[in-house]
């Protein structure tokens, strides 16, 4: 056969004998057959399913691609184009495949949009494709993406965009040395620590969640953090969190991030932070809340004992 032919005429037998070797089946008790017409095209169509899905999504993203990069384009016809593309980036293979088809810097001058719907898609598509993929996380960082990110968290008007633009900065940041680097270079620590003074809960969670990961994995990031008084502001959330509703998403993340911090970094407790400890876990009454009790015990532990205690 020529090239062509091996191409279009696969070695059936062979791939049947290959996919036989990972069965549980002790090899002595088969029966290898000739690959009959049934299963040939079974196979055949599996795999030219497969190619056409491969095929398939390199093509949608174009053609959503074209949308953006069309000026007349409506603002539906671009949210469902940005959408799209952001469904396709949560596919690694497939993220790879936008950035080398230039796709990821159409989707990223959206940033600057003055739509906050497409704003908040833009975002989207970023924090989809960064995670896990150091090629396009280094694309971001080192471009005006993580700098354009970190505007709209602190400046945007739009509390959706606010969200969904910290969201992919936490997801270029965590487990990135470089992207992280570049973050601190930009003062974004200042950002997410305003972000943390929000009253929007979830723009306070997801600030939360990057201190506590980036915190987890370097000490230096412990210190920084320390530094900023963000231990203090934890202990007054945790003073407010005693008198609210147990359930908030909050609780959880606020108390392992203090864990992390006081474990990791230089803090100083208030005086009233066993009592506010205490009342906090006192309030987390229910089996669900098991290991919000267990880290409040475990702060309660590491106050250290009141003054006039030390003096006798």
């Amino acid at each position: 056969m020529g090239d062509d032919d091996l191409q279009n005429h696969p070695n059936w037998n062979a791939i049947l004998q290959w996919s036989l070797k990972f069965q549980d089946e002790p090899s002595e008790n088969r029966v290898l057959e000739p690959l009959d017409q049934e299963r040939r095209e079974f196979l055949m169509r599996a795999f030219e399913d497969y190619a056409a899905m491969t095929e398939d999504s390199v093509k949608s993203m174009r053609r959503h691609l074209e949308v953006l990069k069309n000026s007349d384009s409506s603002k539906e016809d671009c949210s469902v184009a940005l959408e799209e593309i952001a469904f396709h980036a949560e596919d690694i293979d497939e993220a790879n495949d936008l950035y080398l088809i230039g796709g990821l810097q159409v989707c990223c001058a959206y940033i600057k949009h003055n739509d906050p719907e497409l704003q908040s898609l833009a975002c989207e598509v970023v924090a989809s494709a960064v995670q896990n993929n150091e090629k396009i996380a280094h694309f971001a960082s080192e471009t005006y993406v993580l700098g354009d990110l970190l505007k709209l968290v602190d400046n945007s008007p739009h509390d959706g965009v606010r969200i969904k633009s910290l969201l992919a900065v936490s997801c270029l940041v965590r487990g990135n040395e470089g992207a992280l680097d570049k973050f601190n270079k930009l003062e974004g620590y200042n950002v997410v620590v305003r972000a943390l003074q929000s009253p929007l809960q979830k723009l306070q969670v997801k600030s939360l969640f990057l201190v506590s990961a980036v915190c987890a994995v370097s000490p230096e990031q412990c210190s920084l953090y320390c530094s900023m008084g963000v231990p203090h502001q934890l202990f007054a959330m945790c003073d407010k969190l005693a008198t609210e509703a147990t359930h908030d998403p909050a609780v959880v993340l606020t108390l392992k991030l203090l864990l992390i911090l006081v474990e990791g970094g230089d803090v100083h407790f208030p005086s009233n932070a066993p009592d506010s400890l205490t009342a906090l876990r006192d309030r987390l009454g229910e089996e669900s809340l098991e290991e919000e009790r267990e880290i409040c015990k475990k702060l309660i532990s590491l106050c250290p004992p009141p003054t006039d205690d030390i003096d006798r």
